[in-house]
């Protein structure tokens, strides 16, 4: 069984934890979606009874070393244990039966299906829902550095096979960043050999010593007591900057230790960690959104329509969703544009990169270049030390949504063009281009084409961005689609409050007589306030409240047409009545009835007095 100690497990719970995201359906897509990222070739070998046999060639741990006579391929396990987890929702158990490591000339897995149902994972280091996806986007680059800088940082083949393997701590010792463990007492169990160099404390015992003896400010009891990763730096006795990520490694429910990475900030390899850092940081602290779990992800499995045009719009976006074609989303406010670019995001082949969503009428004109280009330190009063990167960074590899394009400045514009055209930014305060690989998706509910004539839209911009356009039709325009969208919010609602409303007929009538200025996201709006109302597990009328601009009008109670009859043939009475001055026979003259009829209706209203 794979992952018997520490070091090793650090690495199979970033391997089962990316596997566990992969997209699969079906275990013949297993070996692709695994080769897909850049971690070797796998082909299916055989599947018997609850036995799965993978081949690995060109695996990515191991097969750049030369033999060391010990197993290897921890993250490879793991990504395959977390894919079959996923697919089979059925522990996993993995067993490396060959490795490159040991001699052979592909490594072997050979995955056992438990019987026992269940999501639980053998491995608990790092569980889903602490979320510390800092860990696992870092083990995964630490790793991809290493293959990159492998020939700089292995030395002789003789220095390699001299490493400590008895325990399996080959990659915990070659991988080009510092790292240390220690236990939930604080005390160091474990520093590999790029630590002990970073530190400058080659040569010296480590193990066993408390923790702040060896990383000054080690936040120890902050990692503890928050249970999230924190990055920190300080500065050696010589000058020199080493950055420490502190992760917390937890085991069921606890925590048991602490995982160290750090680095000097000096060397190639380093800047490009950084680089990463800086990105994987950005994303978690500041775009929580871009994380969302999966089931909260919109797909076009999620759009429903009736609509003739609306299914002829969605057709084209899932026809554009599979390039990398700028795609312009026009419509008003309300009708769904955030969610078609994320539908679009997640069918491209950027679906396992970020989303990075910007609103650009909500970022003033004057911090708009630094939030979409970054800046570098020192670039401007109250810049962040080390800088910052800008959104079109952090979505490198995958997509940027610039929602409200139209409300973005002229000079911003130029900027923005620029980029598009050239594929690259340039970060304020710094005279250093960087290519980036970004797909990009605009929108917005102005009339581009009428701004573009009017010259307060660039017209080179427009034709730019107008590769792929979408105009989604507002939801008056689709009014059969009401109560597919009212079976939808309510059933978020239900799961949200813990409830089992449905709409009684009256009340969706309302909802279908009226025009809805605001839209989806109005009909939203509606239905959350009704259900908030609701005493019951039904929705009247009367707990309908819509209007728009600042007049909301509560929607009267629509009564059954008998009772509508009764009411206006009595209003008819009395007003006939009152015009004659309480001449009967007149008065059912005027009302086309006898004398008696009326006398009838008179009695049955109750208008006859005693």
């Amino acid at each position: 069984m794979l992952a018997s100690t520490p070091e090793n497990t650090v690495y199979y719970r970033a391997g089962y934890s990316i596997g566990r995201q992969l997209p699969v359906n079906d275990l013949e897509e297993i070996p692709d979606k695994i080769s897909a990222l850049g971690v070797g070739n796998l082909k299916l070998k055989s599947v018997k009874g609850g036995k799965i046999t993978v081949k690995w060639n060109e695996c990515f741990t191991c097969s750049h070393f030369p033999p060391v006579g010990q197993q290897l391929c921890y993250l490879e396990g793991g990504l395959l244990a977390g894919a079959l987890n996923k697919l089979f929702k059925k522990r996993i158990e993995v067993e490396e039966t060959k490795c490159w490591g040991t001699g052979e000339h592909y490594c072997q897995m050979e995955a056992t299906i438990s019987p026992v149902s269940g999501l639980d994972e053998p491995y608990s280091f790092f569980p889903l829902e602490k979320n510390n996806r800092l860990l696992k986007d870092l083990t995964f680059q630490a790793l991809l550095a290493t293959r990159s800088y492998r020939q700089a940082t292995l030395g002789s083949e003789k220095e390699v096979k001299g490493f400590p393997l008895s325990i399996g701590e080959a990659i915990f010792h070659i991988i080009p960043l510092g790292l240390v463990i220690t236990d939930n007492q604080g005390r160091v169990v474990g520093i590999n050999k790029a630590g002990l160099q970073i530190l400058g404390i080659t040569g010296q015992r480590v193990q066993g010593r408390m923790l702040e003896e060896v990383i000054p400010l080690a936040q120890y009891s902050e990692i503890i007591q928050s249970g999230r990763p924190r990055v920190w730096e300080f500065q050696k006795t010589k000058g020199n900057t080493i950055i420490v990520i502190g992760t917390p490694l937890w085991i069921q429910s606890e925590i048991e230790g602490v995982l160290y990475q750090f680095f000097s900030d000096e060397n190639e390899p380093v800047r490009l960690l950084l680089e990463q850092l800086k990105k994987v940081e950005a994303r978690v602290g500041h775009n929580p959104e871009n994380f969302k779990p999966a089931g909260c992800l919109f797909n076009f499995r999620h759009i429903r329509t009736l609509n003739h045009y609306f299914r002829d719009v969605l057709s084209l976006a899932q026809k554009a969703a599979g390039s990398n074609a700028t795609v312009l989303i026009l419509g008003e406010s309300g009708t769904g544009k955030g969610v078609l670019a994320q539908a679009i995001h997640e069918e491209s082949p950027r679906r396992n990169a970020p989303l990075i969503k910007v609103d650009c009428a909500a970022i003033p004109p004057e911090l708009l270049e630094s939030e979409l280009f970054g800046y570098e330190e020192g670039a401007f009063t109250g810049a962040k030390k080390g800088g910052k990167p800008g959104k079109f960074e952090l979505a490198h590899g995958g997509t940027i949504f610039l929602d409200e394009i139209g409300d973005m400045p002229l000079n911003m514009q130029a900027k923005l063009l620029r980029v598009l055209q050239d594929k690259e930014i340039e970060r304020l305060g710094s005279t250093r281009t960087r290519k980036i690989d970004v797909r990009v998706i605009a929108a917005t509910n102005k009339d581009l084409e009428k701004m573009v004539h009017e010259g307060r839209f660039r017209e080179d911009l427009f034709y730019r961005l107008n590769v792929v356009t979408l105009v989604l039709p507002p939801l008056k325009e689709r009014p059969e689609d009401i109560p597919l969208l009212a079976e939808d919010i309510l059933q978020r609602l239900n799961k949200e409050y813990g409830k089992k409303l449905r709409l009684t007929p009256a009340a969706m009538e309302c909802l279908l007589s009226y025009s809805w200025p605001g839209n989806v996201r109005e009909l939203e709006n509606v239905l959350e306030r009704a259900a908030i109302l609701a005493e019951t597990q039904e929705i009247h009328p009367h707990h309908l409240t819509i209007g728009y601009h600042g007049k909301k009008k509560r929607v009267r109670e629509i009564s059954p047409l008998y009772k509508v009859r009764i009411e206006a043939e009595k209003e008819a009475i009395i007003q006939a009545l009152e015009a004659f001055g309480g001449e009967k026979t007149r008065a059912a003259k005027a009302l086309g009835l006898s004398r008696q009829a009326l006398y009838t209706k008179m009695a049955s209203y109750g208008l006859l007095k005693n």
